[in-house]
């Protein structure tokens, strides 16, 4: 095999988070290319920059986690400073960088299909990134809407950018302290959902925390199906060598006794 061709055991197989942040980075990419080139007023610029500042957070948490469990860590930021640096919020021109996060994920999905599957067995880190991708999604279109609606009506008290924001995080964590709301109908529907929205993100994580904690431990965790494979496989190889090895043994035997016969 050539040094050129790449095989499953020379790339590693992007986990659930992986897929996450790629997701996150075309949030983010849109979001960049909105502020750069879709006209629109400084207010509303400024909120999609501070929810572009937020999933830029998410990046960087991320980063910095993967770094921290990584076995060979010099080895890690060689291979992923590029993300890092588009991840840092202050350096806006670099922000386009993002593109390589996303086509990096894409590159390792396409050689590595076979384990998408265990990925998918990947329960808790599935089910977590996923909420994760919804909250950050949901918030933010939650905060832009309800600015675009709200920001010009009568006696309404969302006004800025950092109004609407701290309202889609408030909201969707059920807490409520009451200091901004909507005053529009189409407000207050956004707001509804958001709720809807948020009681069944808490609802969903605390069902898996408590069914997690309810399962016996055999049934927390499946087989792969590439696993399993390769277990009757090893399993069939195993009987086939014990079938050769008593042939063996019979036909030594044999011999023994053909030899005590002649003697």
């Amino acid at each position: 095999m050539t040094q050129n061709t790449l095989t499953h055991s020379d790339i590693k197989a992007p986990s659930p988070f992986d897929i996450a942040m790629m997701l996150l980075s075309a949030v983010a990419m849109v979001l960049v290319l909105c502020i750069f080139v879709v006209p629109m007023h400084s207010e509303t610029r400024r909120l999609l920059t501070l929810i572009d500042t937020m999933i830029c957070t998410v990046f960087i948490l991320h980063f910095v986690f993967n770094l921290v469990s990584s076995n060979n860590k010099i080895v890690y930021i060689k291979e992923h400073w590029l993300e890092f640096i588009a991840s840092i919020p202050l350096i806006e021109p670099l922000r386009l960088l993002r593109f390589l996060q996303i086509f990096r994920v894409i590159r390792m999905i396409r050689i590595a299909r076979s384990v998408l599957l265990p990925i998918l067995k990947q329960r808790i880190q599935t089910t977590m990134a996923g909420l994760l991708v919804f909250m950050v999604i949901i918030v933010a279109g939650s905060a832009v809407a309800i600015f675009i609606i709200e920001s010009n009506a009568p006696n309404a008290n969302i006004t800025t950018a950092e109004d609407a924001l701290w309202w889609g995080l408030i909201t969707i964590s059920t807490v409520g302290y009451g200091d901004f709301y909507p005053v529009t109908t189409w407000g207050r529907v956004i707001s509804s959902l958001l709720i809807i929205s948020g009681v069944s993100l808490f609802g969903v994580i605390s069902g898996y925390i408590a069914s997690s904690f309810s399962k016996a431990p055999e049934d927390t965790e499946h087989t792969p199906i590439w696993a399993e494979k390769m277990m009757q496989e090893h399993n069939t190889q195993h009987q086939q060598l014990l079938n050769k090895v008593s042939s063996l043994e019979a036909e030594i035997t044999e011999l023994k006794k053909q030899q005590q016969s002649q003697q």
